[in-house]
């Protein structure tokens, strides 16, 4: 009986450390920037924000040291963002020691953005710094929670490195695209056309010279017509037949008249 009470009492202790194992809160905190790249004289801004809420009743409070290089940075605002309060100057924010203490409306169990912090670069700032939140607490209103340090390395770039895209900037670019291939198209045509148009003055310019020469061909070479030149060789062959004949003819009477003679 003894060991029945006392294995009951060894599984009832079991649950209970087991539920406060589970029961126990957590959650996680980062911190954001809007740009890591910045050029002196600009403005970015850093969100701090919780995630991952382990709690039955949520976050309600949260505190930390926020450390920034003063001599590049210059702090312009925090804002309080989704029910959290304003780390105002003087009550929930010591500007000497950098200590934050901020409640929120009402417990929260979503991730969202506790606060967020505008700086501006200084003239005088290097070129490689950090805002860093260290040793936060923030707590559900039952126990307080302890979360690592977390940082943000910023770094400073030249004034001619900074890209800046904006619609009237990118509707300028399409324009200039578009008369550009506007041109080329233009450009194109209108060598298509010369070179259809330069074809056809070739062709036109070939055509009648072919013709030309066919012309002065003709005029230059005139055949004689057909029996032309046969007639004219026969006639000849004749009047050159007849005339021997009548000489032999002739030769013939002589001789025989001498021979009566005789």
């Amino acid at each position: 009986m003894k060991k029945i009470v006392t294995l009951g009492l060894i599984l009832i202790l079991t649950i209970c450390m087991v539920g406060n194992v589970y029961a126990s809160f957590s959650c996680n905190v980062n911190i954001q920037a809007s740009k890591t790249q910045v050029t002196k004289n600009d403005e970015f801004a850093i969100n701090v924000n919780v995630s991952n809420i382990q709690s039955e009743r949520g976050v309600i409070s949260f505190g930390g040291i926020l450390e920034y290089d003063r001599d590049s940075l210059k702090l312009i605002k925090m804002e309080g963002q989704n029910g959290w309060e304003t780390p105002s100057s003087g009550s929930a924010y010591n500007e000497t020691k950098g200590k934050i203490a901020i409640t929120r409306s009402g417990v929260g169990k979503n991730n969202e953005t506790i606060f967020k912090i505008t700086f501006k670069v200084k003239e005088t700032s290097k070129q490689n710094f950090a805002v860093t939140l260290k040793d936060i607490m923030i707590s559900d209103g039952s126990e307080p929670f302890k979360i690592n340090n977390v940082s943000q390395s910023i770094t400073v770039i030249p004034e001619t490195q900074k890209t800046v895209s904006s619609p009237e900037t990118d509707n300028k670019e399409v324009n200039t695209n578009k008369v550009a291939n506007t041109n080329s198209k233009t450009n194109t045509n209108s060598s298509l056309s010369g070179n259809n148009k330069q074809s056809t003055d070739t062709k036109v310019s070939t055509n009648t010279t072919k013709k030309t020469a066919d012309k002065t061909s003709a005029k230059t070479i005139s055949l004689p017509k057909a029996g032309e030149f046969n007639y004219s060789y026969i006639f000849i062959v004749l009047v050159g037949f007849i005339v021997i004949a009548a000489g032999i003819f002739f030769l013939k009477i002589r001789r025989i008249d001498k021979e009566m003679k005789q």
